[in-house]
Order: structure tokens, then sequence, then C-alpha cells
């Protein structure tokens, strides 16, 4: 029988040297990698340091003293608003503003004591700038107010309320409503110029009440039939403080009469050394209004005072530096229409200086007496609107025309606001 012989599997010995290079292989490489770790972790990182740029200081500055920002002239201001408002009148509504008349011229009625349609539609018609009333058109203080209040109410632009309230004896309408105050000349001499002054505050506060806003007083002339005194010191002290007391208490005074009460053949550095004190000293005292008188100063130019320019523009004007409202005297004075047409006191008067007509008697005829003058160019409108300026202006600072009020920073960062919004949104 063949005997076979088995093959002999790998020794004992070749597999123990596969294991052991194994191993060592393992080994070496773990060495590597512990110490590729420990070398990477035991170095310490490279620090670079930065410099954090500075930061650059403003120039130093020099501390400059404050300064109070410039505040705007209150005359200014109401010429301002003037002039803006005039802006949206018609010519002939500006013609109107220059006419303050009685309610009888006004109406046609014999006697107004009431307000009511034909008042409403005679202001629609003819917009005048002011009402004079007298002591006729008064019963009582409940029924002098409702009439002149309702009378206010339907004109389009606010009105001049004018009477003639002088104080004393010549005070028709205080007379004739109670009021027994006064700021003549007896009162002056007896408690001082504080008495007088407190007395006009008294009338000027009735006559506020009842909504009349000018009074045609206090009477400055050293002559004529209303004068107060031929003393000059006596009348410049009284009418000083009889403007203080209106003006006080919300009354234009309309200082009267320029220059004269009376005819008077004085030369004008006569009428300087006395008769003039009164009004001089009302001028520097801030005085708003200043009435002409129809009596001649026959030195200076032969004719009415107030249709004569070297009175009023060369005189009041120029010399005295007046640059209030001008009214003329009562229109109604009969030597004046039967001396004069519409058409001359309308061309002498205008160009002489005067911006407000006093009670014409008739309405219809000074208003085409105007436009007759403009057409002619015997007047322009310059001079017109010059005078509606002036009378709005004062209007405006005795708030019978009510100043706009003027937004608050906030209402005009607001306002912006809004602006900047509406904007954004369209």
């Amino acid at each position: 029988m063949a005997k076979y012989r088995h093959a002999k599997g790998p020794g004992f010995l070749k597999v123990f040297i596969i294991i052991l290079i194994v191993l060592v292989s393992l080994g070496i490489i773990g060495g590597a990698a512990y110490a590729v770790y420990h070398f990477t972790a035991d170095k310490e990182p490279e620090i670079i340091e930065t410099t954090a740029p500075t930061e650059t200081q403003p120039p130093a500055t020099v501390d400059e003293p404050a300064t109070e920002p410039p505040t705007e002239d209150p005359q200014a201001q109401y010429t301002n608003l003037a002039t803006d408002y005039m802006s949206n009148m018609t010519d002939d509504e500006k013609i109107y503003q220059m006419l303050v008349v009685t309610p009888e011229a006004l109406t046609g009625v014999d006697v107004a004591t009431v307000a009511g349609d034909a008042t409403k539609e005679a202001l629609k018609d003819f917009p005048v700038g002011g009402i004079y009333y007298s002591a006729q058109n008064f019963e009582d203080g409940k029924q002098a107010k409702d009439l002149v209040n309702k009378s206010q109410s339907y004109s389009k632009t606010p009105m001049f309320i004018a009477v003639t309230d002088e104080g004393g004896e010549n005070s028709p309408v205080a007379n004739k409503l109670e009021s027994s105050n006064q700021f003549e000349e007896t009162i002056y001499q007896k408690e001082g110029a504080q008495a007088v002054e407190a007395y006009a505050g008294s009338i000027a506060t009735k006559l506020k009440k009842l909504g009349i806003n000018i009074n045609l007083a206090p009477n400055a002339n050293l002559d004529g039939e209303n004068a107060f005194s031929t003393d000059a010191k006596t009348v410049v002290d009284l009418t000083s403080s009889a403007i203080k007391g209106f003006n006080a208490n919300g009354v234009i005074p309309a200082v009267k009469l320029f220059p004269v009460g009376a005819d008077s053949d004085k030369t004008l550095d006569e009428l300087k050394e006395a008769q003039l004190t009164a009004f001089a000293q009302a001028i520097d005292n801030g005085a708003d209004a200043i009435v002409m008188s129809s009596a001649k100063a026959t030195a200076i130019e032969d004719v009415p005072a107030f249709m004569s320019s070297k009175v009023v523009t060369d005189t009041l004007i120029n010399e005295y530096k007046f640059n209030g409202l001008v009214l003329s005297p009562m229109l109604t004075d009969s030597a004046l229409s039967d001396t004069y047409t519409a058409d001359d006191i309308v061309t002498k008067s205008i160009n002489a200086g005067v911006n407000v007509f006093v009670c014409p008697s008739d309405v219809e005829e000074y208003t085409k007496a105007i436009k007759t003058a403009l057409e002619n160019k015997t007047i322009t409108q310059e001079q017109i609107d010059n005078s509606v300026v002036k009378i709005l202006a004062l209007k405006y600072k005795y708030g019978i025309i009510p100043v706009p009020a003027t937004p608050t920073p906030s209402e005009i960062s607001n306002e912006a606001t809004q602006v900047t919004v509406t904007e954004a949104v369209e």
C-alpha cells in the first residue's frame, strides 16, 4: 500500500515573525503620532500685537458769547400782515376801507338804533372801514352792545367802531349810558395826571365792553370850542394821561385837531411854541392816530388844514415824524360841503396825506370821487394802497383783526413730519 505525505502548513516561527512585524509597525506609527501631537501642543502660539487706532480729537474751540436772536419789530409784523391781507382785496374793497361812516349814511334811515337786514345788505354793498356812532344811536348799554356787535358781525373785514367821548360835558355817549367819568381840566387841577389817566381808562373800559374800539379824543388844542385849557402844560399833561388810559384798555385814541381848533393866523414857529406841544408829546408817546382840523392855519396855507400838504405831509408827517393813521375831520360840517365838492376834498386831502375820511355825508358820492380821481390820475393807486395798509395794520395792532397764531416748534416739526410721510406714501 502506497504511503502519502501530507503538505506542511506555515511554521510557527514564521507566524510569530509576521505578528511581531505588525506590532512593531503599529508602535512606530503610534509613537510618531504621539510625538507630533506633543510638538504642536507644547508650542505657544505666536501673538501679534496690534495697536488700536487713536481717536482723532476735534480742535479746541473758544466759547463765543451767547447772542439773543433778533426780534422782529412789531409794527413791521403788523405791516406785513396788512400787506398780505390787502393782496386778497378788490380795488373797490380797498377804497371802502378808507371810509368811516355814520349808520344813517350807510343804511339811509333817519336814526339807526338796531342792526338788521338793512345794515347787513348795506355792508355787503359798501364794505366800509368803520362806523361812527353818536348819542342818538344809543338807548342803553344792552341795546348799544347789540347794535355794535351785530353790525360788526355783518362786515367781511372787521371795522373801526368809532365814537367821540372827551370826558365830562363833552361825553355824549358816556352820559347817555350813565357814565360820569371824565378827564377834563378840572379833574386834572384837583387830582393830577394819574387821576386823569384812571378816568380815561374807565371810559375806555366801558366803550370796549360795547365793542367800540376807537375814540376821537382827546382834544389837544389850546383853542376851539372843546379845548380843555388854554395853558400848554395842562393840555400836554392831560393829553398824555388820557392816551395812556385809553391805550391800556384797548381803545385807540385819535388825538385831535391838528394843528389848530379854530382858524389861526399864527406862523408855524408860533404854533410850535405852545399850540403844537401836546401833539409833539403825543407823537413821542406813540400816538397811533391823529384827526386833522377843518380850520385853517392861514400863515401856513389858506385852506382847511386836512387839505393842505404843507400842514399834513410837510409838518405832521415829515417834521413831526408821525407814521400813524391820519384822519379827516367830520365831513358832515356844512362849512365844508357848502364850499368844496367831494371831488375837491378827496383829491386835495389824499394828496395832502390823509388816510381816512370820517363821516362823509354820502358814501356813494365819496366812493365815486375816489374812483374818478384814480381814473383822472390826480391820485395814484399807490396812495390808496399805502392808506389801506396803515388802516389794516392798526386793526391788527389793536386786535380788531385777529393776528394769526404762530405755530410752536413742535407743531412745525409735526407738520414737516406729516409732509414727509405723505410724500413717502405718495
